[in-house]
């Protein structure tokens, strides 16, 4: 049996704080998602490394963008690459001051 990725099991967002729960994904291919109403992002951890993290970073940015008022595609403005691009770079460093265990597993080298 693969050992599941060990690395901090929260994310911290200043307002809320997000479970992360490792566990299969069956329906549709989904590899992760997260239920803001319940605070938790699940993951599933039988996909490669890469592929994990990838998905861990993809499922914070959507934490991110909901909280910046930009979650679901229905309720979404018309935004410009300049809008997106402050938005994503103030979350990003939002998130990694506030959980720098967690990204430095996210974006460590690999070895």
């Amino acid at each position: 049996m693969k050992q599941k990725p060990v690395h901090p099991m929260e994310v911290k967002t200043g307002s809320k704080v997000y479970t992360i729960e490792q566990k299969s994904l069956t329906k549709d291919s989904l590899h992760g998602d997260v239920d803001f109403s319940k605070a938790i992002l699940r993951i599933d951890p039988n996909q490669s490394l890469e592929d994990y993290k990838n998905t861990l970073l993809h499922e914070i940015i959507h934490i991110g963008y909901d909280m910046f008022g930009l979650g679901n595609d229905e309720d979404m403005p018309s935004v410009n690459n300049e809008f997106l691009t402050m938005i994503t770079g103030n979350m990003l460093r939002l998130f990694t001051n506030l959980n720098p265990e967690l990204f430095e597993y996210i974006f460590e080298r690999p070895k």
